[in-house]
């Protein structure tokens, strides 16, 4: 899939994907996140997007496995954003003891 890029070549979804990568999240976090709108789920993607969007098909998608919770920006219309199985298990595997999100990590007030 192709993306439009700015005037100084940059991929302006992907800088914003960029700002909430895959990460550990709390449980209130999870939990806020699935209350505050109704949650999207869609068959194939595991956990939930919040139904409004950040910018196009760009949304927070929030995944809970083995007890622990994750979240992230992902693209709709792009499968491979998406937080997977495999995602989280690379993810642990590379983050031993990974900082724990209270909120998003581009909200001064997050953590």
């Amino acid at each position: 899939m192709t993306h439009s890029r700015d005037a100084t070549g940059d991929d302006p979804r992907a800088a914003l994907l960029a700002r909430f990568p895959l990460s550990r999240v709390s449980e209130t976090f999870h939990d806020d996140m699935l209350g505050v709108l109704p949650p999207v789920h869609i068959q194939g993607m595991p956990g939930f997007l919040v139904s409004e969007a950040v910018t196009e098909d760009v949304h927070a998608q929030f995944v809970e496995r083995g007890g622990r919770f994750y979240g992230a920006y992902v693209a709709l219309r792009d499968p491979a954003t998406w937080i997977t199985h495999a995602a989280i298990l690379s993810f642990e595997a590379v983050h031993s003891d990974p900082r724990v999100l209270d909120w998003y990590p581009d909200d001064a007030d997050g953590h």
